[in-house]
């Protein structure tokens, strides 16, 4: 698997929006599909199976997945064209649905959250955090901190503010939510003092955590937070105009999927890390191995959305004052290509 940078096509429309060159991972020989990730990490996993294993290969792709540096991005490419399918949270595709930019997720792969807080070791001795705090005691000492995020809008920057909502404080005055950027920026941010607490995605603050640098705040692949244990956490969107005229294409990429979320949720950790290693290493393989147990459990087993994880979602865009209307699940589930 070769990682190169792209400053022509899909990367400079991403410079021209104020992103920095995207990374694409291309594979083989085979019809061309362009993927988008918010970033790299192990919520994308399906993505770097179904690479690794041959499962795009088998179905005649040679895949670019596209890493946008943050949520936004991601969406966007696929609205405007210049990326077919995006695999994404729903908290990131439905902001855009009211605003009659419409995507439809054909599979759904994750269903449980896996975005965790992460906070310094100095934050925490400073707010008094313990082991033995609940859930709804921790989320109280978001008090004042300054808490990191990738970009304003994205899923880590609206699970911070669900968080502070739910502990009862005002987002925009009781605590400092800054966009840093991607993962890389996050974890360093965190281990030099600029911010207290981080949310990303698994395993990025997991890393920390193993490094001795950092403390897990909020833990939601575990299920700390009850309200977020059924969730649209990831699944594989394409534009409804994309999906009419490109079945075949897409029934393919579904098929590719499926094999990657069986593979994972069958699979040894140890085998699945071994397939997450090419675009993971960096990440070390006991923080690898940790974070692939956690995460298994919140892989779709049936590849269907369900009405309690939409739902959910809604909620959080409706607490983050995103969403203003409802939608049914119809509106965003083509499930005609998942089967039984």
């Amino acid at each position: 698997m070769q990682r190169r940078e792209v400053i022509t096509g899909i990367g400079a429309a991403l410079l021209s929006a104020g992103v920095s060159p995207t990374i694409v991972l291309g594979q083989g020989a085979g019809k061309p599909l362009r993927i988008t990730h918010a970033v790299t990490s192990l919520a994308y996993m399906q993505s770097y199976i179904a690479q690794q294993n041959g499962y795009f290969r088998e179905a005649g792709f040679a895949p670019q997945i596209i890493d946008a540096g943050g949520g936004g991005p991601d969406v966007q490419l696929v609205l405007s064209g210049r990326a077919e399918l995006t695999v994404n949270d729903g908290a990131q595709i439905l902001p855009a649905l009211a605003q009659g930019q419409k995507l439809v997720c054909v599979l759904g792969l994750l269903n449980r959250s896996i975005v965790n807080a992460t906070i310094s070791k100095a934050a925490a001795q400073k707010i008094g955090l313990t082991e033995t705090m609940t859930f709804k005691e921790r989320i109280k000492l978001l008090k004042g901190l300054k808490i990191g995020v990738t970009r304003a809008g994205a899923l880590t920057w609206q699970l911070a503010r669900f968080n502070l909502v739910s502990a009862g404080l005002d987002p925009d005055k009781d605590a400092q939510v800054v966009a840093v950027g991607g993962p890389p920026a996050l974890a360093a941010a965190l281990d030099n003092g600029a911010i207290d607490v981080m949310y990303i995605s698994m395993p990025i603050g997991e890393k920390l955590v193993g490094e001795g640098k950092a403390i897990s705040f909020i833990n939601n692949a575990k299920g700390d937070d009850p309200k977020l244990s059924n969730f649209l956490m990831e699944g594989l969107w394409a534009t409804p105009e994309y999906l009419a005229a490109n079945r075949a294409t897409i029934a393919a990429a579904v098929g590719a999927y499926k094999k990657a979320s069986q593979f994972i949720r069958e699979s040894t950790p140890e085998a699945i890390v071994a397939s997450l290693k090419p675009t993971l290493e960096s990440l070390g393989d006991a923080v690898l191995l940790d974070s692939v147990k956690r995460i298994q459990p919140a892989v779709s087993a049936s590849g269907k959305v369900t009405a309690e994880e939409f739902d959910t979602t809604q909620a959080v865009l409706k607490i983050n004052g995103i969403l203003d209307k409802s939608f049914s699940l119809g509106d965003v589930f083509d499930g005609s290509m998942v089967g039984a």
